[in-house]
């Protein structure tokens, strides 16, 4: 198979997760942070759940604003005042968050107010220092923040601290939730060996495996990493036929056209179809994707940074995607380019820089090494360019962040 190009590819792999099984699970919201609910969470209890005080304060009708009001009581948060009900010439003290009477159209904080002998509050102290107020003037009014029957989180969507607590404020305790992918990790090469042995000198230590686990872990999937394979065709056969119960199988190495990659072979050999074999981008065109049974099999490039601008770019929005995900697209941040950038305009060209600020700075002239892990770790934001020979200084270009989230638009490939 030929390779295809960037935005080929794209749809390539979002298209084949359209059939792909999501397994769903019910679990509570203490452990369902980072995980994709696999339903409509719907409203059914406004929030507030009925009128509230906004700070501490008293409760008055506006016609008793500039007078002295007699003080019925004090209602705090939590306390049921159904059976208040204000009236002329009275008012109830309330605290943040409390229940108001029936009637109440207005709050005055008590630092406008000043008590008075025999019960009465003074309302406000002083005109001339506090001279109006107005209609709901310090009120949470139901509903304010949530309306009942409103979506409050919706399908496919990747759950944050946030979103559980506005589920939790509906009285919901247990959701339905995708099942984390479950995602074997390998390395390859007989060169590459773990991070607790000795290198030799023709030898290279693993830095790919720590890349790929510590960065999928931020999404919570079920990843676990398995060592590296030899390259040769029986460990590599013997590998194989104990992944079978694996959603995802992701490599790094043995993707390229070299004597010692034998891992395609191996794959074709057991029935895997690639979706397609190289990908026409600079660095790291050596990427293959491909389908084994019910499994998706990623072979990622050896170079640590190829490594790298792969996962940001299109490896992660495939997972997002096979997780159940409906916000896939890297999101973007528009930016000014510092310095002009001169490229390659037949292939998709991934340039490495910081965001600070509006401005994006290039790094090196947009001229990085594809091995050079250190050209990574010293940025901060990268930015893809399809097709493009030149862009000026000053131009308005779209721009990722490492830690980029995901939405529904995608935004963030710059063209010509």
């Amino acid at each position: 198979m030929e390779s295809v190009s960037f935005t080929q590819a794209f749809a390539l792999v979002q298209n084949i997760t359209k059939n792909f099984s999501h397994a769903t699970q019910r679990t509570s919201l203490f452990n369902s942070a980072k995980r994709i609910i696999a339903e409509d969470i719907i409203a059914s209890r406004p929030l507030p759940p009925l009128d509230t005080s906004a700070m501490d304060g008293y409760a008055i009708l506006l016609d008793d604003w500039g007078k002295q009001c007699v003080c019925d009581g004090k209602i705090l948060a939590g306390d049921n005042a159904s059976q208040f009900t204000l009236t002329q010439g009275h008012t109830y003290k309330v605290m943040t968050g409390s229940m108001l009477p029936l009637h109440t159209q207005a709050v005055v904080q008590f630092e406008w107010t000043q008590p008075l002998e025999n019960n009465l509050i003074a309302i406000p102290a002083s005109i001339t220092h506090n001279p109006s107020i107005t209609m709901g003037q310090n009120i949470r009014f139901k509903g304010e923040e949530i309306k009942e029957d409103s979506v409050l989180v919706s399908k496919g969507q990747r759950l944050s601290h946030l979103d559980l607590s506005l589920i939790a404020s509906q009285g919901i305790n247990e959701i339905l939730t995708y099942k984390p992918l479950k995602i074997a990790v390998f390395s390859s090469g007989d060169e590459v060996i773990e991070p607790h042995e000795l290198a030799l000198p023709h030898q290279i230590y693993n830095t790919n495996a720590t890349s790929i686990m510590t960065l999928l872990q931020k999404y919570a999937y079920d990843c676990e990493y398995k060592g590296i394979l030899s390259d040769c065709k029986e460990s590599l056969q013997a590998a194989l036929d104990d992944l079978s119960q694996y959603d995802v199988i992701i490599t790094s190495g043995g993707a390229s056209v070299g004597d010692a990659d034998l891992l395609k072979e191996t794959l074709l050999n057991n029935g895997a179809t690639f979706i397609f074999d190289g990908i026409n981008v600079k660095p790291g065109r050596h990427l293959a994707i491909a389908q084994w049974k019910d499994s998706i099999v990623i072979l990622l490039p050896g170079n640590p940074l190829a490594l790298l601008l792969h996962l940001h770019t299109l490896i992660l929005p495939l997972l997002e995607s096979l997780q159940g995900g409906v916000r896939i697209y890297p999101q973007s941040f528009t930016l000014t380019l510092d310095s002009e950038l001169k490229l390659n305009p037949n292939t998709t060209s991934i340039v490495l820089g910081t965001a600070h600020k509006d401005t994006f700075h290039l790094y090196n002239r947009g001229k990085i090494g594809s091995s050079s892990l250190g050209n990574m770790r010293c940025n901060n934001a990268i930015a893809v360019f399809n097709n493009v020979e030149y862009v000026r200084a000053g131009a308005k270009i779209n721009v990722l962040l490492y830690n980029a989230d995901f939405c529904d638009i995608m935004d963030f490939v710059n063209h010509s």
